[in-house]
């Protein structure tokens, strides 16, 4: 399920906004350095996959559960550009790390180039908005309609052979912890997936929150604006540095 988009996705950032501002920051870091007559190694573009809400409401995909059962999928690109960047950060001479990151370690080019994309950006509690995004999905966990689709899914799973009372006990097992997923992880796994395709648990729960975010979107309609404002100017600067 590609499409489990919520109303406040439209106030946050996803994967790839994310990664292009990674790339306006380090090209304004990078212009900074050089003026003040050091080099400073590019971070390389890199495309991000979008996917909202991949597993907020569990596992979900089969191929996934078979393969890796709750274990955080891997994830190369990411891997390949922490990497890159430790590297970097390695090779920097005491005076490159002095311009980048001033004395304090929270000074110098770095800031520099925050300050720049937040030129003209109203400042806005953004916490706020995970804050409300944690408690809508609480609400909607003891939703009457989503407390059936638990129940109907861990029906299920007992069916199958496995006793959890909802789909967050199967995900935060205790015994799911080692470096490799075992197969009675994996096989709890499979079956928590196709449970909840059948009792079409995520599609209640996920029209469940939907329906609790927009009403929170209309109720405190004029501090939305704001966080959407800021995004827009956020956006736009970041757009305006992409080559720079």
């Amino acid at each position: 399920m590609r499409n489990l988009v919520l109303p406040l996705d439209t106030y946050s950032l996803d994967g790839p906004q994310a990664a292009r501002i990674a790339v306006a920051q380090d090209r304004l870091i990078g212009s900074c350095m050089a003026r003040r007559g050091f080099q400073w190694l590019r971070l390389p573009e890199r495309r991000t996959e979008s996917w909202p809400n991949r597993g907020r409401y569990g596992l979900i995909e089969a191929e996934p559960a078979k393969r890796y059962g709750y274990h955080p999928l891997p994830d190369p690109r990411s891997e390949a550009a922490e990497a890159w960047i430790a590297r970097r950060e390695e090779g920097l001479t005491p005076k490159e790390r002095t311009a980048a990151y001033g004395r304090d370690g929270t000074s110098g080019c770095e800031q520099e180039a925050a300050r720049e994309l937040l030129r003209n950006v109203p400042k806005v509690d953004f916490g706020r908005l995970d804050r409300i995004s944690a408690d809508t999905y609480e609400r909607a966990k003891r939703h009457p309609d989503v407390v059936k689709a638990f129940a109907r899914w861990s029906a299920c799973m007992r069916a199958e052979g496995f006793r959890y009372p909802d789909p967050m006990a199967a995900n935060n097992d205790p015994r799911w912890t080692g470096d490799s997923p075992s197969q009675a992880e994996i096989a709890t796994a499979r079956a928590d997936v196709a449970c909840k395709r059948r009792t079409s648990l995520v599609r209640v729960w996920w029209r469940t929150e939907a329906d609790y975010q927009e009403r929170q979107i209309q109720r405190h309609a004029k501090w939305f604006a704001q966080i959407r404002l800021a995004r827009t100017r956020y956006l736009t600067n970041v757009d305006a540095h992409d080559d720079a």
